[in-house]
């Protein structure tokens, strides 16, 4: 009988994954992200800077959401910071860009042992209502292939609208829609007049989905058109719009990687959107790394705010070839970093990272109304701090920030040195934050490194040491979360629980298990001896492959059943 019962719970596991893997949202609630509520950082305290890139981890929570348990390939640490707002304590340095420095010493949920963090704070106090950018060319790739019919294509719909009325009389759009087919709906056209304007809702409202999906025609045709902006000097901004996997003309992601590349340049920059589950999520995350952004639309209502905020934000940036470096001579190295992606490079005791661009982060609160819309809190970056001997000496350490400021086209060169930041200028031996706010940052960054090495060690099929850590990091950020009661933390935990949901089925199974007083026992597979490399469905965002994916991991689960050897282990209650 008991069989039986765990026969029926793997069918249900399997067939959750596989409706994990539809593009159905009837399912979700509604949600309307209104960029107006989170809209302008011209308040006192200044507003938060991105460096690009991810905006999002919307396909690694819609996996986990699903029952999946993601690749760490979905999980970017921009991504992941930028769905937490923080308001830095720090004052206006009269720049386009303000650098500080907060220092943390605390647990570490990976080691258990104390860590030594430094985040380098990129803080600005520019208003995008008074900010001018420059006249701006708007390339619009989008997809209108057969699986863009319904709400996805109405809220696109919707969101150009958005766009089209939010543009100044200096802009310009271009609308290219593709499938199996390039059609160029409306060639450049300037803002400028009310029949222009309508002329631009009229191509909008006659985008109409039919056939498959030409991601390179489309790029190839925008990025064309982006030529003529550049000749008259403009500023170009083409915005490709997918919710699938190139399946006409050239479908190599790699090709068409290095062909947009190739194309985009200081003065011509791409963003791209994903949207829904069937998306090839490396392609359209690596064709927006250089320089530009990456989201990925989990729930549709999103979309038709996703065009302003570029409109509004990353139309134009506000800092320009942008180095961070840090110097040690002595006491002290520069470890692990988080935040930087690949940027960052190791040298001697310190190191340096160099981005093409910054923009103003859109969010300006704590708050989350909308868990689908918690993008827009900008980027964050920590080094870890080791000291090197016995002495450490803060004082001969520094952080050095120097960028081109796009309207004065000259150069900006800050600095602050580490002992600025360190009780007596030196490491502290026992907890400390350097301020009050680096304790959700603290937080924060643990929280990142928990999902990311839970995820690695479930790749690697190390279950039961997947889910230890997974849920001792809740318990951690449960007892943090007291102190800060904070949406985005408490969020974070959450996420956090149902992936340990996830996992829990793959770690311990069998027909000993059993509660008793609030506390379970569960039989220890020896998977030293059964182990099996397996992939997740839906972890790389191609729904085809999933489906297949969640079939073989079905077959393995009966025959890792039938095969595993059991001994009994008392664990902690969920």
């Amino acid at each position: 009988m008991r069989r039986k019962i765990l026969i029926v719970s793997y069918l249900i596991l399997a067939l959750s994954i596989l409706e994990g893997c539809s593009d159905d949202d009837s399912a979700k609630d509604s949600y309307s992200n209104n960029v107006a509520n989170n809209a302008y950082n011209n308040t006192a305290n200044g507003g938060n800077v991105n460096v690009g890139g991810v905006q999002d981890i919307g396909v690694f929570r819609e996996i986990i959401e699903s029952g999946g348990i993601p690749a760490p390939s979905t999980f970017s640490d921009n991504g992941f910071f930028s769905e937490h707002y923080i308001e830095y304590p720090f004052s206006d340095c009269g720049e386009n860009i303000c650098l500080n420095g907060m220092m943390g010493r605390g647990n570490s949920v990976i080691s258990n042992d104390y860590m030594n963090v430094i985040q380098i704070v990129l803080k600005s106090y520019l208003d995008p209502a008074d900010f001018s950018r420059p006249p701006t060319d708007f390339i619009l790739v989008i997809d209108v292939s057969g699986s863009m019919a319904g709400d996805k294509i109405t809220k696109v719909r919707e969101g150009l609208h958005l766009m089209v009325d939010s543009l100044n009389s200096d802009d310009r759009i271009s609308l290219i829609a593709f499938s199996d087919f390039i059609q160029e709906k409306l060639d450049l056209t300037y803002a400028d007049s009310l029949e222009n304007k309508e002329s631009m809702h009229l191509a909008v409202s006659n985008l109409v989905p039919g056939g498959s999906t030409n991601i390179y025609g489309g790029l190839s045709a925008g990025f064309a058109k982006a030529q003529i902006g550049v000749e008259q000097e403009r500023h170009v901004r083409v915005v490709l719009l997918s919710d699938g996997v190139p399946t006409s003309g050239e479908v190599d992601p790699n090709v068409i990687q290095s062909f947009a590349e190739s194309r985009a340049t200081d003065n011509v920059q791409l963003t791209s959107i994903g949207v829904g589950s069937d998306i090839n999520y490396d392609l359209m995350k690596n064709l927006a790394l250089e320089g530009g952004n990456f989201y990925y639309i989990e729930n549709y209502s999103a979309l038709s705010d996703i065009f302003v905020t570029e409109l509004d934000y990353f139309a134009f940036p506000i800092a320009k070839d942008i180095t961070i470096s840090v110097v040690s001579s002595t006491g002290i190295k520069i470890g692990d970093s988080v935040g930087f992606g690949d940027a960052w490079i190791p040298e001697g005791n310190g190191g340096s990272a160099q981005f093409p661009n910054l923009y103003l982060a859109s969010r300006t609160s704590n708050d989350i109304e909308d868990p689908y819309s918690r993008r827009g809190g900008g980027s964050a970056l920590f080094l870890r701090v080791t000291p090197t001997g016995e002495t450490v000496d803060l004082s001969k350490a520094y952080v050095k920030l120097r960028y081109l400021d796009p309207d004065m086209d000259d150069y900006v060169d800050q600095l602050f040195t580490l002992s600025d930041l360190g009780m007596d200028g030196s490491i502290p031996v026992d907890e400390y934050y350097s301020e009050y706010e680096m304790k959700k940052s603290f937080a924060m960054l643990n929280a990142y490194l928990a999902f990311y090495e839970t995820v690695v060690l479930a790749e690697n099929w190390m279950m039961e040491e997947s889910f230890d850590l997974i849920t001792g990091a809740i318990d951690w950020m449960y007892t943090v979360n007291i102190v800060l009661d904070d949406d985005d933390i408490s969020a974070d935990i959450v996420l956090m629980e149902q992936l340990s949901n996830n996992i829990y089925p793959y770690t311990y199974s069998g027909d000993d298990y059993y509660c008793n007083n609030g506390d379970c026992y569960y039989p220890e597979t020896d998977y030293e001896n059964d182990r099996e490399e397996v992939h997740y469905g839906c972890s790389q965002g191609n729904g085809n492959s999933s489906h297949f994916i969640s079939i073989m991991l079905l077959t393995l689960s009966f025959a890792l059943y039938f095969r595993r050897k059991y001994s009994f282990k008392k664990v902690k209650d969920l």
